[in-house]
């Protein structure tokens, strides 16, 4: 059996509490990460992901998640007292953690030394291609992903996620449902700026020339839809492609998941199953 720290990412970069998600959000984004440990004064607090921010998105009540984000401080959203793992535990044990818990990092941590990496669905994924595997993509595969048009607006989007218990769906064409022309996921919506839920109409005042007379010129904004954010074009496999090859795909392109379509979509690929096969002990 292979230690978690084998695998491990490091360094692994920190930000406090009281700290903005302007601040999370651009730190994440110079550093090329999709989460932040949260550390007040040496002590593990939390850990802030772009799931997060994504789901800031879903703005109801309170009132603070109408606020700009540097308004908001990183604890009113991140996650506190994360999980974590010992260096020297196994991956397999690592990988059913995650999947019992439903997160997607483990924060590798000892009260002694501290925070010494992070494991994270990806470098899972990467230990998946190096390992082998003999399964098709058919035998590992999940049911199909949620979808939605690509005419539906963020929020739309974000409650179909809340309802199928899921943080990823497909976006199909607006004339024709089967066919698929994009991917949005939760993460994603972390780095969007957004509309308002409904139309807004404006009304700004120009000149014609410095002493013309004032006119108005009124416009409408329109919210955000699937298709101004999607991924696409969008990367698919079949059933009988190799487990194998679409993790390749999904480390090299950073993706959690693949949708499964022949001629139609018949289901997904996606780090979750090859969790469950790590979890398994197969390696």
């Amino acid at each position: 059996m292979t230690a978690v720290v084998e695998i491990m990412s490091a360094p692994v970069f920190a930000i406090s509490s009281r700290d903005t998600l302007a601040r999370a959000r651009n730190l994440m984004l110079r550093k090329g990460v999709s989460r932040l440990v949260v550390v007040d004064d040496g002590k593990l607090r939390g850990i802030v992901t772009k799931k997060d921010l994504g789901m800031r998105l879903h703005q109801a009540e309170p009132q603070w998640r109408r606020r700009p984000l540097d308004h908001v401080p990183v604890e009113l959203i991140m996650t506190p007292d994360p999980i974590s793992a010992s260096p020297d535990d196994e991956i397999q044990s690592v990988a059913q953690e995650m999947l019992d818990r439903d997160v997607s990092s483990i924060i590798i941590y000892t009260s002694k030394d501290g925070v010494q990496g992070i494991v994270t669905k990806h470098d899972l994924v990467r230990y998946f291609t190096l390992l082998g595997c003999p399964l098709k993509v058919g035998d590992m595969m999940s049911g199909k992903p949620p979808t939605v048009s690509r005419l539906h607006t963020i929020y739309s989007i974000i409650d179909t996620m809340a309802e199928n218990n899921t943080d990823r769906v497909v976006v199909t064409d607006a004339d024709n449902e089967k066919i698929c022309s994009g991917i949005i996921t939760l993460d994603d919506l972390g780095f969007v700026e957004i509309n308002p839920r409904s139309e807004k109409s404006f009304k700004e005042v120009r000149k014609t020339s410095t002493a013309g007379p004032r006119k108005y010129r009124s416009y409408i904004e329109l919210p955000t839809v699937a298709e101004d954010v999607m991924s696409s074009p969008l990367v698919t496999v079949q059933r009988k492609n190799m487990a194998i090859e679409a993790a390749r795909i999904m480390e090299k392109d950073n993706f959690d998941m693949l949708p499964v379509v022949d001629e139609t979509l018949v289901g997904q690929f996606n780090y979750e199953n090859i969790l469950k096969w790590l979890s398994e002990g197969q390696e």
